[in-house]
């Protein structure tokens, strides 16, 4: 594993104030705590792996695995040497810090190996994995405060916290001694290698990273071009070094909950307008498409943030000769995350649309509009419950190929379409409020209906129910599992017609009773 060749690190001064140095100075000052640094992390674990993956052009991208880490993040690195060193001058006082996850892992962590107290803020919106990730890497040792909706309201309630407590505040990225420590990625990418690489794609946030790797890439292979990637609505960064100055932006966007801090390091920043070649920035479907692209590839799944690199590498445009390298900086995602991924992730994805129609509430007729839609459309939703006597209003969702998008407008123009409305992002729709009357349904029943996930397959369902049945409630969305499900309801003339359909239920479909006691109660909400 990589050394430092500076002797023992606890005879060391602490070091000064970096705002005193000069920029040159401030690089200088990096480069030898760099050096310690390599004497303290690898105390807490080992290098992490170099991967790689094939573009789309044949061009290898590296990829350095800090996802693989015991913490699933390179975090670690940062706090560990921080605390280590305060440690090691003999600190043994509480601690204090701000995290929207991975950087709260790291302190917990060191806390717990060290025996030292920690309190840790973390916005109220951060995903429940990491919570519990710091929960269990701290145990006794640390305690977790929800505080603000940001990252910044956090951090301004730890510095206020630390100043009331005199607890000592371990900055996240705007220290010399964490970035520091994230810089031994670039020193293990140094010694990894093969060969030089070309481009060197690093996602930031606040810029500790991406600083203390450019640091010794930029030493050590001062050919390669540093690639600022940051994703849109997060690019506090690149306006700062387009400025040369730092800059706070106006809007934050969160998907990236990794990254999205509103303005950079100050010592990030001096170091990195010295060093970037390039910023750039990527779109959230970007970020998803690069996450599902790695999971097809390698079957590797990280954290949004981690995708930034990966995404900027699949747009840059380079040749099958370059050699890129990125970071995958943690895999610390939410699990509710995934689907969200999984959509966004799609290239060319289908058009989805929503339309309400007007047809008449007599049997056979919502049967009859399903069978009027093209094969090639998908009926992805499904809203609709008996309102009135004579006029329904079915909620259809519909989904079809981008170079179908005409033939199904041209479709819904046709003069035997009944009459209705595009109601594609509408609350109603969105969020499935599905009224219905159940003082007009005869003889009700309602289950839970399994068929398979296909196009057609509801169509095929609903062509042989309502021979028996009239459908008086549906409600219906794609899950993107094998097997769909619906909650339905069906009415019948007669009681007997009821056990008829029961009957051919059990001999063709899964399906799960709803007692009619339930049924009232979600109605009546």
């Amino acid at each position: 594993m990589p050394t430092s060749s500076n002797g023992n690190a606890s005879d060391l001064p602490a070091p000064g104030d970096p705002a005193e140095l000069s920029d040159s100075e401030l690089l200088k000052a990096l480069e030898s705590e760099t050096e310690l640094a390599l004497d303290r992390v690898y105390q807490l674990e080992q290098p992490t792996p170099l991967d790689s993956i094939e573009l789309d052009n044949g061009c290898k991208l590296m990829l350095k695995r800090e996802d693989l880490s015991q913490v699933h993040s390179y975090k670690w690195r940062g706090s560990f040497n921080k605390i280590l060193s305060m440690h090691q001058r003999g600190f043994k006082g509480a601690m204090v810090a701000a995290s929207a996850g991975n950087h709260a892992q790291g302190v917990a962590i060191t806390a717990n190996r060290l025996q030292l107290k920690a309190t840790i803020f973390m916005p109220r919106s951060t995903p429940l994995l990491k919570q519990e990730s710091v929960r269990n890497f701290g145990g006794q040792y640390v305690e977790i405060r929800l505080h603000g909706d940001s990252f910044d309201e956090a951090s301004a309630e730890a510095t206020k916290f630390a100043a009331a407590s005199g607890g000592a505040l371990i900055p996240p990225y705007d220290d010399l001694q964490v970035i520091a420590g994230q810089s031994t990625i670039g020193v293990e990418l140094a010694e990894e290698l093969e060969q030089p690489p070309t481009h060197v794609f690093l996602e930031f946030g606040g810029g500790g990273m991406g600083a203390g790797v450019s640091s010794v890439i930029k030493r050590r292979f001062p050919d390669a071009k540093l690639i600022c990637v940051e994703a849109i609505n997060q690019n506090c960064m690149g306006v700062s070094i387009a400025k040369d100055q730092r800059t706070t932006i106006e809007e934050l966007d969160r998907f990236c909950d990794g990254t999205a801090v509103i303005c950079p390091g100050e010592l990030p920043f001096r170091i990195c307008k010295q060093l970037l070649d390039e910023c750039v920035t990527v779109s959230n479907d970007q970020v998803c498409q690069a996450i599902q692209f790695l999971w097809q590839k390698n079957r590797t799944i990280v954290e949004p943030s981690a995708g930034l690199g990966v995404a900027a590498a699949i747009c840059y445009d380079l040749s099958p000769s370059d050699r890129p390298v990125t970071v995958l900086s943690g895999s610390n995602v939410d699990f509710m995350m995934l689907p969200t991924i999984a959509r966004r992730g799609q290239v060319n994805p289908p058009i989805r649309r929503y339309y309400a129609f007007e047809i008449s509430e007599a049997k056979g007729t919502l049967n009859a509009l399903l069978n009027s839609f093209l094969p090639d459309m998908n009926i992805i939703d499904f809203q609709y419950g008996k309102i009135a006597e004579y006029r329904a209003f079915p909620v259809i969702g519909v989904e079809v190929p981008r170079a179908s998008v005409q033939a199904m407008e041209a479709f819904l123009g046709g003069a035997d379409i009944p009459p209705h409305t595009d109601v594609t992002g509408t609350a109603a729709a969105e969020f499935r409020v599905i009224p219905f009357n159940i003082d007009l349904l005869q003889h009700p029943f309602f289950a839970v209906i399994e068929f398979p996930n296909r196009p057609g397959a509801l169509r095929d369902f609903m062509m042989f129910a309502s021979q028996i049945a009239s459908v008086c409630y549906m409600n219906y969305t794609d899950s993107g599992q094998t097997e769909g499900q619906a909650l339905m309801g069906f009415e019948f003339d007669n009681i007997g017609r009821q056990s008829v359909f029961l009957e051919w239920l059990q001999k063709t479909t899964n399906f799960s009773v709803v007692p009619m006691a339930i049924v009232k109660k979600f109605q009546n909400g």
